[in-house]
């Protein structure tokens, strides 16, 4: 959201202005990932403003066709190599939609709106990307009607709503291998009840995008206001759904971060008022003061995108780590359940005290009760022959 400020004609310093372009690669990359601005530089900027338009339209079927087609060739050709399951082919590519659907939203959105983004010139609207080229008549009017309408109900609209559908319609395949690995972007993470909040989200991002469009019409006071009230909102709204498990460490550290970064960009909206009236009454505002805003914004926002940083790269490794000893631990278990090892005698263990075990050489053999990975794959006869009570087998 934070990214999208810079959409709002505040009179930013070039320093924030570099700051936004930064954040705006970083949070979603999709921004930039599709521009091609160079490749059209040859033609006239309003014929090379509609040929963006067109293109836009289609990147949904064209992303849809080319995942399709990537896999089908991968399962042709490399398949051997790769050693991937039927079944997975089918979640690969579902999940390479989505995540490109994913990535793309916002940048469709801003550039289908992009085409009602018209400013007053004397008593006629021209579009901002051309102020040579005249707003709602003629060509402008037929591409708003071809273009931009099905855009706004398709893409703006119809892919959060359809996200709601195929998450409301499931509820009971969360769990499941197939479906969390299709869909498992637009949900996991949040608490029961509350898989849907992506959508929330994206209507966020969507406000902001509308303010920054039709800001010419309202004013830039008004706007401002406006991107004010919907932050606010947005904090009020995160606070009361609480799409978060906060009894839980890590679930708790991510609503904390959400609350910092809403709160953070409300302060970045209400310094960029600062910036406004210092621009249009300089007798009000002092200059130290605006040198003072813009220092205490870019500080505050690098600050916690280090620090945001920090905590996924740990959380990240340590995922990997337990991963890395479940997959071990599962190696062991398939070992005695093939027959090679000298001992089958079952008893309740930690996985720490297993692997010191085995690297000091005190066993030969793992004393151990398998996990569900090594139950799903191997004989089960080794726990028949097993004795006494087992405790808490799970690894």
């Amino acid at each position: 959201m934070l990214s999208l400020a810079a959409g709002l004609p505040l009179q930013w310093t070039p320093a924030i202005e570099t700051m936004f372009r930064t954040m705006a690669t970083l949070s979603s990359a999709g921004t930039t990932l599709l521009v091609p601005d160079c490749e059209l530089t040859h033609l006239k900027t309003s014929d090379a403003f509609y040929m963006k338009q067109i293109f836009f339209t289609f990147v949904i079927p064209i992303i849809v066709i080319i995942c399709i087609i990537s896999w089908l060739m991968i399962r042709l050709f490399c398949q051997c190599k790769l050693k991937i399951k039927r079944r997975d082919y089918k979640n690969y590519t579902i999940l390479s939609i989505v995540l490109m659907t994913f990535l793309c939203y916002p940048m469709l959105s801003k550039i289908a709106l992009s085409m009602l983004k018209c400013v007053l010139v004397g008593d006629q609207r021209y579009l901002m990307a051309d102020l040579e080229e005249p707003c709602f008549e003629g060509r402008h009017a037929r591409y708003v009607l071809l273009l931009t309408v099905p855009q706004i109900l398709l893409v703006i609209v119809g892919l959060p709503i359809l996200c709601f559908m195929i998450l409301h319609r499931n509820t009971q395949q969360f769990h499941r291998y197939d479906f969390r690995m299709r869909y498992g972007l637009l949900y996991l993470g949040y608490r029961d009840g509350r898989e849907w909040w992506e959508v929330i989200i994206s209507f966020r991002k969507v406000l902001i995008v509308l303010i920054g469009t039709f800001g010419t019409i309202l004013g830039v006071d008004l706007q401002s206001f406006l991107a004010l009230f919907v932050i606010f909102g947005s904090i009020m709204i995160h606070l009361v759904g609480k799409p978060f498990d906060t009894s839980q460490p890590k679930f708790l550290l991510l609503h904390q971060l959400e609350c910092a970064a809403l709160t953070l960009a409300w302060m970045t909206f209400w310094g960029g008022m600062i910036f406004y009236l210092g621009n249009e009454q300089p007798d009000i505002v002092h200059h130290g003061v605006l040198v003072l805003m813009s220092v205490a914004i870019i500080m505050f926002n690098v600050i916690f995108l280090v620090f945001a940083s920090y905590m996924f790269v740990k959380e990240f490794i340590k995922d990997a780590k337990k991963k890395a000893e479940v997959r071990r631990n599962s190696r062991v278990g398939l070992g005695l359940l093939q027959g090679k090892v000298k001992s089958t005698k079952i008893m309740p263990f930690s996985s720490e005290s297993l692997l010191i075990a085995a690297r000091d050489g005190e066993i030969q053999a793992p004393e151990l009760i398998l996990g569900p990975t090594a139950k799903r794959k191997g004989n089960m006869k080794a726990w028949d022959q097993g004795s006494g009570d087992h405790g808490d087998w799970g690894l």
